[in-house]
């Protein structure tokens, strides 16, 4: 029954008059647990970990399951991540290790091109809150980005979505919240900075 949640032909656009919820999902490369400016990808970083928040927005505002039924909330037994590399340089995808107790493979690690995708399922529904479900294993070349995909658009990957199954009905994949459909909060890593600041770069300029 777990497993078949996962197996979505096509993923709709969100229903009209749907409930609307807020999750956060986001990326962290340097060990502190939040996604910020910090978070740029050099030849420094081996590995970026992946958190979720299932019953809080990116504001940090609580944010419980709102499909009407009382006794359903936003916890979760299964979840799937789908990235992707952009910008200056590229993303070597060396592996991902889940970090979920109790949680084994559904959906195993497959590198399509600059997009890798990954999923878990739970023998039991986590309670809802902040957990970090695993990490990537990364070589970076360059300064590129790494952001997360809504849906599957590369062949051979073969989690559908970035989402996570829940008692929560979700909108349009039943009891499978995904991400663009039920909720929009997420961040990934950050674009890299000039190495010097603005102001410096002006001092500079004026004893040229």
């Amino acid at each position: 029954m777990k497993k078949s949640l996962l197996l979505l032909g096509v993923i709709a656009a969100m229903a009209i008059g749907a409930p609307a919820y807020s999750q956060y999902i986001f990326m962290d490369t340097n060990n502190d647990g939040v996604c910020t400016s910090a978070d740029a990808l050099s030849s420094s970083v081996t590995a970026v970990d992946v958190w979720l928040n299932s019953n809080h927005d990116a504001t940090g505002a609580l944010d419980d399951c709102t499909d009407g039924d009382p006794t359903h909330h936003n916890d979760f037994f299964l979840y799937d991540i789908i990235v992707h590399t952009s910008g200056n340089g590229s993303v070597q995808y060396d592996g991902y290790t889940n970090s979920m107790a109790g949680f084994s493979i559904l959906n195993p690690f497959i590198v399509s091109g600059p997009d890798a995708g990954v999923g878990y399922n739970g023998n039991s529904y986590v309670a809802p809150g902040l957990y970090k479900l695993g990490t990537f294993q990364v070589t970076v070349d360059g300064t590129p980005v790494l952001t997360f995909l809504n849906t599957n658009g590369s062949s051979g990957i073969q989690s559908p979505a970035t989402g996570f199954g829940s008692h929560c009905e979700a909108t349009t994949n039943f009891n499978y919240m995904t991400l663009g459909i039920d909720f929009p909060d997420n961040c990934g890593t950050a674009s890299p900075t000039p190495s010097e600041s603005t102001t410096w770069g002006k001092i500079k300029q004026l004893y040229r």
